[in-house]
């Protein structure tokens, strides 16, 4: 299966993974051929990928951390937090409450379960889900963390919970602001940086809640330079969880597409941390990126030889060193039978070049039904 833009989708493309809406609600079944109407729906929706079947990754699955199921339940769980927490005071029982303890024991028992999974980034997520769906990711990526920490269960799920809410706050800020095309003023920039206090605000609320979930809401925008916010901590004084919580929080937002900007490649969210200096608690921030991959499985790459492949896995450790399918020879001519280089063994090559969405269709296009009929 490949990871295809919606915008590039072209009717006779088998769809590899079936496409349900936040609400769980299915739209599209997995096997099914696109038509013009399809593709329309789905760009319309605001989806901005799909899986779609390749004959050249025929074998190649993207695996999962949390499953799909656990994904749109949490959606659920939080969207229903989230319409109390918007009142001035939200009782415990609407919020924490037996449904949001459920959803972060199943992610933490999921997490531990597949705890050396690489991940890839794989979930599709509309712009109406954005939020949601950035808050399960820097848990999911914060919990791996975690776990290589030897946190206990209790400490793991303390950690998700804060990681899950740390940006609940939000929901006090106008939309106009959070949504907005271009640059904030220096007053929206302000209203901005208010929401972990705002989040502190709503979760005091709550009943017998661990302390370290509410630092972790307060804290996720520190920095251990002293330059965050909103109260410009240095990294003695930011808690474990809020220091790792912080990496997950900014490599998934450089990840996404947002209204104001487009998505990095994973590879460039890498480096764009990693050249922060001392902004970032350097050992966490290591441990951190041996779970993520800097080339997902897809990404099409041009090799120091010229080879020109396609990612098909990623172990953990090993981020910038992909099992990559050859598939064309520096002259772009097609090799007859692909072949895979695990570029952890072959220390000689370095991926030169990461193709964008369009080079990779044009390097390597995806048949559609009739063509391989």
């Amino acid at each position: 299966m490949r990871k295809t833009p919606v915008t590039l989708l072209r009717p006779g493309m088998i769809l590899a993974k079936s496409v349900s809406g936040s609400d769980g609600q299915l739209w599209l079944s997995a096997g099914i051929k696109l038509k013009s109407s399809y593709i329309t729906a789905l760009w319309r929706t605001g989806i901005p990928y799909v899986y779609v079947l390749d004959p050249l990754l025929d074998d190649v699955l993207v695996p999962e951390v949390v499953s799909e199921e656990t994904r749109r339940q949490a959606i659920k769980v939080l969207k229903n937090m989230m319409k109390a927490g918007k009142k001035e005071t939200a009782p415990s029982e609407l919020l924490l409450d037996d449904q949001f303890s459920q959803t972060v024991e199943s992610m933490v028992q999921q997490v531990l379960e597949n705890k050396d999974v690489m991940v890839n980034l794989a979930e599709i997520r509309n712009a109406d889900d954005y939020t949601f769906c950035h808050s399960i990711n820097v848990c999911i990526l914060s919990l791996l963390t975690g776990i290589d920490l030897d946190l206990s269960r209790t400490r793991l799920e303390r950690l998700a919970a804060g990681a899950l809410l740390h940006d609940v706050g939000k929901i006090r800020i106008d939309s106009k602001i959070l949504n907005k095309k271009g640059s904030l003023s220096p007053d929206e920039f302000a209203e901005i940086q208010k929401h972990p206090a705002f989040g502190c605000e709503i979760l005091s609320h709550q009943k017998n809640l661990p302390q370290e979930i509410s630092t972790v809401v307060a804290q996720h925008h520190e920095r251990c330079d002293g330059s965050g916010y909103p109260y410009k901590l240095h990294r003695d004084d930011i808690h474990q969880y809020a220091r790792l919580v912080m990496v997950a929080d900014v490599f998934d937002a450089l990840t996404a597409d947002r209204p104001y900007r487009t998505s990095l490649q994973p590879h460039q969210a890498i480096e764009m941390i990693m050249g922060c200096g001392d902004a970032y608690d350097m050992e966490l921030t290591r441990m951190f990126l041996n779970h993520v991959a800097a080339y997902p499985v897809g990404t099409g790459v041009r090799l120091s030889n010229g080879d020109l492949g396609l990612v098909v896995s990623n172990r953990k450790g090993m981020p910038l060193h992909p099992v990559v399918r050859i598939a064309k020879d520096a002259d772009g001519v097609a090799y007859l039978n692909p072949f895979d280089v695990d570029l952890a063994e072959r220390l000689d090559l370095v991926i030169s070049q990461v193709l964008d969405d369009a080079q990779v269709l044009e390097e390597f296009p995806i048949m559609s039904l009739q063509e391989r009929a």
